[in-house]
């Protein structure tokens, strides 16, 4: 059973700047490791369709 007496600053804020989101962020791996060579141009279109839903 959990009882931890959390108690937050009155007036404190969860949001984070902008500039620290950035300092966070991880970058992407290179275009060449993301891209998929072998699919047919249905399953592209496939994939392509299930993003949209």
């Amino acid at each position: 059973m959990s009882n931890a007496n959390h108690e937050s600053p009155i007036g404190s804020c969860l949001e984070i700047p902008v500039e620290e989101l950035l300092r966070r962020a991880r970058p992407l791996p290179p275009h060449k490791e993301m891209v998929i060579d072998d699919l047919t141009s249905e399953e592209g279109e496939a994939f392509l369709a299930a993003l949209k839903d």
